[in-house]
């Protein structure tokens, strides 16, 4: 990222520009500034962040270090006293990661369905971690890694649950109150009786970037979620499809977003799926949850302040 010399202005950058760059989202860069001190960015008459490329490189090597499982409390102290992101790699690379750390209790507890030794891990990461940095490096990967073992023997009872204790740990946190008022409100819910936990996880992300997600637990009528949607003035809605989607499925969405006349956000429709998606009128989703949570945001919100 270069910003020409005779243009003093170009070498400030936006929030959006510097989430984008450093893959940290807005709501974690703003947490970093208030609680740690880690950043100090200048703002505009308006009072919107703006970045210099010391920031970003400084972000970028916290995320370095956040990478091997070294709390930001922790990173802060380690970027006091070694200022050369160089210098921080070389000395890492030799160390095991606490991540590795932390997935080994995690797929030692999953193993042995020892729901305690769960919760204990999930405790001590929460305390230390951001949850969009969690599930970046640990939770998420832990359940791919049990999704594509489904196969082996028990695999399918340790995938659900897996899933069974994400699914109460992350929906409680989704329940608690924010202190910033939220830019919009979307319904969630699935649609089938596929596993949901990745809806869950996108509504998770989508409430760190400040959107204030409605989690419906089991099946809805499309009706329903029209009514919800119109008559509680939600700005959007986000549905799961079951990987094999049937045509009264796809009428179902359709219906939705023609009835209700807001965005209809779509996950986990097979890649072949979406096209059709977007001639029926909704906004098919990737499989990466991260994007997929920054796509609802930036197309419902545009760029953060």
């Amino acid at each position: 990222m270069t910003s020409p010399h005779d243009e003093p202005q170009a070498a400030y950058y936006p929030i959006r520009v510097v989430s984008n760059e450093t893959g940290v989202n807005a709501i974690t860069l703003r947490a970093w500034e208030r609680r740690y001190g880690l950043i100090t960015p200048k703002r505009t008459a308006k009072g919107h962040r703006l970045y210099t490329e010391d920031d970003i490189r400084l972000i970028k090597q916290v995320v370095t270090l956040l990478n091997r499982g070294i709390p930001i409390s922790q990173a802060r102290a380690m970027l006091d006293h070694d200022q050369d992101a160089s210098d921080i790699g070389i000395g890492l690379q030799t160390q095991p990661s606490q991540w590795h750390q932390y997935r080994e209790q995690l797929s030692e507890a999953v193993q042995a369905f020892d729901d305690q030794q769960l919760g204990k891990t999930f405790d001590e990461v929460s305390q230390f971690f951001p949850i969009d940095i969690a599930l970046r490096f640990l939770l998420i990967p832990i359940y791919a890694q049990l999704r594509d073992s489904v196969t082996q023997p028990l695999g399918h009872a340790r995938l659900r649950f897996y899933s069974g204790f994400l699914h109460a740990r992350l929906a409680w946190r989704l329940s608690e109150q924010s202190q910033r008022q939220p830019q919009a409100s979307i319904l969630v819910a699935s649609v089938g009786q596929d596993d949901n936990i990745e809806l869950l996880l996108t509504a998770i992300l989508l409430k760190q970037m400040g959107l204030r997600c409605i989690w419906m637990n089991g099946l809805l009528s499309a009706n329903n979620i029209v009514e919800c949607l119109t008559s509680m003035n939600w700005q959007a809605a986000l549905l799961q499809l079951p990987s094999t989607a049937d045509q009264q499925q796809l009428g179902f969405v359709k219906d939705i977003a023609v009835e209700s006349g807001r965005p209809v956000f779509v996950s986990g429709a097979p890649a072949t799926l979406h096209d059709t998606l977007r001639q029926l009128g909704v906004i098919a989703l990737q499989d990466d949850v991260q994007q997929a949570a920054l796509n609802i945001r930036d197309l419902l919100t545009g760029a953060p302040a």
